[in-house]
C-alpha cells in the first residue's frame, strides 16, 4: 500500500459484507440501507468522491431454485482508485416475532444469568472476572449487566397482567370512537400497546435457542442457517464480482446467525475432499458482531445440557466449536476427537458493544476475538441495542480493521 493517509483515498481491493438484521419488526433492504448510508456518510466526511449503484445478481436457494439478490457498490468517482465496497443482504421472516410469553422470556433470562455467574465463578476464569471488574460500571451487584436485564423482566412479568387488563378495558370502552390500526383484536392491541420493544427483542432470542428438534421453532432455526449458508457460498464464488475479501456481519440475533453459519460452513467444509478450497472459504476475511448476545446463548445452552449427558453435551460442542475456548470443554475420556476440522483460522472476528445495550456484551466464551466496547451516548435499553448503526465511530473501525489494511 501506498504511503497517502487513509482519509484521502478510497479503499483499495474488492470487499463484499454480508450483513445479517437482528431481532424486531424488519424489512427488506432496511439493513442494506442503514449500513450503507452510514459507510458513504463516513467516506463524505473524508472529502471522498463516492458513487453509489444499485446491482442486481442471480442467486440459489438451497432447494435450487432461483431469485435475484439486489445489493448496492460503493465506489470511488476517482478513475485512479480501483477499489469497491459491495453491501449485501441476508433477510430472513421475522418469524419468532411476538411468539413467546414474559413468563417464558423471564424463566430464560433467569436461567442464563445463572449460567453467566456459574461461568465468571469458576477459579480458571478468575482473570476473566477481574478484566470484568476494571469498569468501575461493572462493580457491585449489576457487575453482571444481565441481571438488570433479568431485574426489568421480573418488574413488568409483575405488572404485566395488570396493565394489559387496564389497556383492554379502555380499548373496548373507546372502540366506538376508534378508527384506522385501532380496529382490530382489543386482546392483541393490547399486547403490542403495553410490550416495549426491548421486551420482544429478548423473546425472540429466547426463542431461538429452542433445541427440541420437534418445534417449529428450530425447523426455522435451522432453514434461516442454511439459506444464509447458501447465500454466502454463493457470494464467495461469484467470479463476475471476483472478491478479495467477503466479511460477514451480525447485528443482535444476526450474530448468532452468522456465528451459526460459520459453523455449518466448518462442516460442510470437512465434509469436501479439498477441505472446502473449492469453496473459496479463504476469501472470507471477517466476522463482525454488535449487539451480539451469543455469550448468553452460550451459557444457556451449557445450564440446559445435563451433566449425566456428557454424549450429548460433546455432540453439541462439537457441532458450536468455532473459536470455543478449549478450555471451556469439559474433559472426558470419551469423544476427545472433533470431526469437524475448521479451516476459518484466517477469519478476523471484531465483537462490539456497549454498556448501554442489554443484549450485547464482552464476549469470554470464545478466543482470538478483539472485543471493542463503543462508548457514544445513548439511553439504555433499545436506543442502546440499535446505536451501532448510526455510530460513526462504529464505521470507523471496521474502516480501519478491514478496509485499510496491509495487503499481504
Amino acid at each position: 500500500m501506498t504511503e497517502t493517509p487513509i482519509n484521502a483515498r478510497f479503499p483499495q481491493g474488492r470487499t463484499a459484507f454480508l450483513l445479517i438484521h437482528g431481532i424486531g419488526e424488519q424489512n427488506p433492504y432496511e439493513t442494506v440501507d442503514y449500513f450503507a448510508q452510514n459507510l458513504l456518510k463516513y467516506f463524505e466526511e473524508q472529502k471522498l468522491p463516492i458513487d453509489l449503484e444499485h446491482q442486481i445478481a442471480r442467486r440459489k436457494l438451497p432447494n435450487g431454485s432461483g431469485w435475484t439478490e439486489s445489493f448496492v457498490r460503493l465506489s470511488s468517482t476517482d478513475n485512479q482508485q480501483q477499489g469497491l465496497i459491495d453491501v449485501h443482504e441476508y433477510y430472513w421472516a421475522p418469524d419468532t416475532e411476538n411468539k413467546i410469553s414474559v413468563p417464558e422470556i423471564l424463566q430464560w433470562a433467569e436461567q442464563t444469568l445463572e449460567g453467566t455467574i456459574e461461568f465468571y465463578n469458576r477459579p480458571q476464569n478468575k482473570d476473566l472476572l477481574d478484566k470484568l471488574l476494571q469498569n468501575q460500571n461493572r462493580k457491585g451487584f449489576f457487575k453482571f449487566r444481565l441481571r438488570s436485564l433479568t431485574i426489568f423482566l421480573r418488574i413488568f412479568n409483575f405488572i404485566y397482567p395488570v396493565l394489559r387488563l387496564a389497556i383492554l378495558l379502555a380499548l373496548l370502552f373507546a372502540g366506538p370512537f376508534l378508527k384506522g390500526s385501532y380496529l382490530q383484536s382489543a386482546w392483541k392491541l393490547s399486547k403490542t400497546l403495553i410490550t416495549p420493544p426491548l421486551i420482544n427483542f429478548v423473546g425472540d432470542v429466547a426463542i431461538y435457542t429452542k433445541t427440541d428438534p420437534k418445534s417449529p421453532y428450530q425447523k426455522i432455526r435451522q432453514q434461516v442457517i442454511s439459506e444464509c449458508l447458501t447465500l454466502l457460498q454463493e457470494i464467495l464464488q461469484d467470479e463476475k464480482a471476483n472478491y478479495d475479501q467477503v466479511i460477514i456481519a451480525g447485528h443482535s440475533l444476526g450474530s448468532c446467525i452468522a456465528y451459526d453459519t460459520l459453523n455449518l460452513l466448518c462442516i460442510e467444509s470437512s465434509l469436501s475432499p479439498d477441505l472446502g478450497k473449492s469453496m473459496r472459504i479463504d476469501k472470507l476475511k471477517g466476522l463482525i458482531t454488535f449487539g451480539s448476545p451469543l455469550d448468553k446463548i452460550a451459557f444457556f445452552f451449557r445450564n440446559v445440557a445435563q451433566e449425566q449427558q456428557y454424549i450429548r453435551r460433546r455432540i453439541i460442542e462439537h457441532l458450536n466449536s468455532f473459536r470455543v475456548k478449549p478450555e471451556l470443554i469439559r474433559k472426558i475420556p470419551y469423544l476427545s476427537k472433533n470431526p469437524v476440522v475448521c479451516q476459518l483460522e484466517h477469519i478476523s472476528w471484531i465483537n462490539y458493544y456497549h454498556l448501554k445495550d442489554p443484549i450485547s456484551g464482552n464476549l469470554d466464551y470464545y478466543e482470538d476475538l478483539k472485543n471493542e466496547q463503543m462508548t457514544t451516548p445513548t439511553k439504555w435499553g433499545t436506543d442502546g441495542h440499535l446505536s451501532y448503526w448510526t455510530d460513526m465511530k462504529f464505521y470507523e473501525s471496521i474502516a480501519n480493521h478491514f478496509l485499510y489494511v496491509t495487503k499481504q
